[in-house]
């Protein structure tokens, strides 16, 4: 079902503003520049195409709420209460079900019971409650519309959801969100969040293994710390987690399992007493999968791609005292052709089809018929059930999406054990080395994606990397950040490549192996308290794994997702921005409610902070507009993938984008401006 009528778009795309008769560049709200920062394809069907997108119940959820919090808004603060709210609920969904029938979809036999979605809005609607009295409220301005003209001409618009401004002039922000993504849980085919697993999902317990959620608890709101680890990564938890760990002390281990109370005493004891790093949890073991049947690409040909390939097609580069071997290498893992040329002070390697077949081998082709001008094949036929295998690394680069930007798809991180170790050891062959001193394996780049897949890919081997950072600048090309990834080799060797595997050295037991397998906790420091919520599973010791750096738990609350709170921070800069430029003052608070599940996120801007965000801004404009003139729309493959709309239509999914329709103008003309 999809629907698209007045009520979809947003006022500020029914808003033609004049400003003072000047020319601008074009119009830019939150929600587009966001779009683009996580995906420019979906920018492009969100505003050059215009693609109607599947409500969802979600969405509706967070609709339905907004607009009885909004009614509620405009009662007497006296009587803006809890029941008051749930008493405005039926009648405000009868409404919005008036003004559009289609919605009644949703709640099919397929669909969820409409009775139990409206119970699920009361219980956010009561959520709200606790996290402020609007009897106590009278914002100054609701559903306001702000714009901003910048230097650049650039026009800066949307809406804000409500201003609050205290007697002395001091100005807050507030933005109500639906729904939070809280903590990443890896399953075996991708990514779901706590807020969205259910009983029967599969995760993965600490042995790598999928295993069933079996029991799911209610949301708490309990005093939290953040458990910080020695590679940086870190968990945010209630007090009452459990951790099993284990410390040391004069060489005699303990292994038990804690609260985080009782974890942040015993890491402060063993700091003040002079050991820092003696308190730490076993590191997962690999994800256990099983292989892949369905991988176009060869997956230490892809890795050796990722390395050193070219971004812009299927050539890699290879030094010349390396190119037997890695000849050998990649005709043993490419079914066509593969063609070599002397560069100046290398090699290029080009995998490409056979020539004389067609794309599914067949040796016999047609020559040009009337109406048929080109060369076919005689078997057509048998194309029905055949794999095509006949094409060149090129096109199989455009299927997955990956001509243009380097990453690594997630269906090689949920493939089998062995055809993860191939694509790592392409990989290593290629931007790989191995430290005789240091005797650990390390691997460099400055692409800030293809890092954090490399780290996955480690980590989802067992492997815990040690992640370096550093500023890079050639004064040729912009500056980047230099990645260093270090780890110790366990049970396998990295490198395929003879010259580098002959020197690595592979631990399977002893210290350098006890080492490699510890997550070392450096800090438990508590914070503001977050919502928390846990499952349990059907695994040995009811461990599994959460978060993005894959730490094993018997129960978590959430991920701090620095990436998900950089987004919603940029969106409610962008506001600040918007005030600051057209009021003079920067406002004092800038707060984010999420609704569905009760967290509130404060932020006290300053004027770097805004300045930063109008270059970034302009930024984003200037990118908009290169994609523009070029028509190059490449997807961002992320988890937020999984809940787009427009997975047909990406070539990250197999899709193919539809042609780019015929409109003048720009892509942020005064009419493509949207808002949350």
């Amino acid at each position: 079902m999809s629907t698209t009528n007045a009520a979809d778009v947003s006022p500020a795309e029914l808003r033609s503003t004049p400003v003072d008769g000047v020319d601008v560049l074009g119009a830019l709200s939150p929600s587009r520049a966001s779009d683009f920062m996580s995906c420019p394809l979906l920018y492009r069907y969100r505003t050059i195409d215009r693609l109607p997108e599947e409500p969802s119940a979600d969405a509706l959820r967070g609709t339905l709420v907004h607009k009885v919090l909004e009614d509620l808004f405009d009662l007497p603060s006296a009587t803006r209460t809890p029941e008051r709210a749930r008493d405005l609920l039926v009648p405000t969904w009868d409404a919005l079900l008036e003004a559009e029938p289609a919605l009644a979809e949703l709640f099919t036999d397929e669909g969820p019971d409409v009775a139990e979605w409206l119970a699920s809005c009361r219980d956010v609607l009561d959520r709200y409650f606790t996290l402020e009295d609007p009897r106590r409220l009278e914002p100054a301005e609701r559903e306001l519309y702000v714009e901003a003209l910048l230097d650049s001409k650039l026009l800066l618009r949307g809406f804000v959801d409500r201003l609050d401004v205290a007697p002395d002039g001091a100005m807050r922000v507030v933005d109500y969100k639906g729904l939070a993504l809280d903590t990443p849980l890896p399953t075996p085919t991708g990514w779901t969040t706590m807020q969205d697993v259910e009983i029967g999902d599969l995760l993965f317990g600490a042995d790598g293994r999928p295993t069933a959620v079996t029991q799911k608890s209610r949301v708490h709101h309990r005093p939290c710390y953040r458990v910080t680890f020695r590679d940086g990564s870190s968990v945010v938890a209630d007090n009452v987690h459990l951790w099993t760990v284990v410390s040391s002390r004069r060489q005699v281990r303990s292994t038990h399992t804690v609260s985080t109370d009782a974890l942040a005493r015993l890491v402060a004891d063993q700091a003040a007493a002079g050991r820092r790093h003696s308190v730490w949890i076993q590191a997962a073991e690999g994800l256990r999968l099983p292989q892949s049947d369905r991988l176009p690409i060869h997956p230490w040909l892809l890795g050796a791609w990722l390395g050193d390939g070219d971004t812009r097609g299927g050539r890699l580069t290879v030094g010349r005292d390396d190119l037997d071997d890695m000849l050998t290498l990649v005709k043993q893992h490419w079914p066509g052709d593969v063609r070599v040329r002397q560069e100046a002070t290398a090699v290029s390697v080009c995998p490409t089809k056979v020539d004389g077949l067609c794309s599914f081998g067949h040796p016999v082709v047609a020559g040009p018929t009337p109406g048929h001008p080109s060369r076919r094949c005689r078997e057509q036929r048998e194309h029905v059930t055949a794999k095509a295998w006949n094409v060149s690394l090129t096109a199989e680069l455009i299927r997955l999406g990956l001509r243009g930007r380097k990453h690594i798809p997630l269906v090689y991180l949920r493939t089998g054990r062995d055809q993860r170790i191939d694509l790592l050891r392409g990989l290593m062959d290629t931007d790989g080395w191995w430290s005789q001193t240091r005797r650990r394996a390390g691997f460099t780049t400055t692409d800030d994606q293809l890092a954090t897949d490399v780290v996955h890919l480690l980590r989802s081997l067992g492997i815990n990397p040690q992640h370096f950072r550093k500023a890079y600048s050639n004064g040729v090309r912009r500056d980047r950040t230099w990645h260093v990834l270090e780890f110790t080799p366990i049970d396998f060797n990295p490198f395929a490549l003879p010259r580098k595997a002959l020197a690595c050295e592979v631990q399977h037991s002893g210290v350098r192996y006890d080492l490699a397998r510890r997550r070392i906790i450096t800090s438990v420091e508590e914070i503001e308290s977050v919502p928390t919520q846990c499952v349990s599973v059907d695994s040995e010791g009811s461990l599994y794994l959460c978060g993005e750096s894959l730490v094993p738990t018997h129960n978590t609350g959430r991920s701090p997702g620095e990436w998900f709170e950089a987004k919603a921070l940029f969106q409610m800069k962008f506001y600040a921005l918007v005030l600051w430029r057209t009021r003079g003052v920067v406002p004092a608070m800038l707060q984010l409610v999420y609704l569905g599940n009760g967290e509130m996120l404060r932020y006290v801007p300053d004027e770097a902070d805004l300045l930063a965000t109008e270059r970034k801004v302009e930024a984003i404009w200037k990118a908009i507009s290169r994609a523009q003139e070029s028509g190059d729309w490449r997807p961002n493959p992320s988890r937020l993938c999984d809940w787009c709309s427009f997975q047909s239509l990406c070539p990250e999914f197999g899709g193919t984008p539809p042609p780019l329709p015929d409109r003048t103008g720009d892509p942020g003309e005064l009419t493509e401006a949207d808002v949350d």
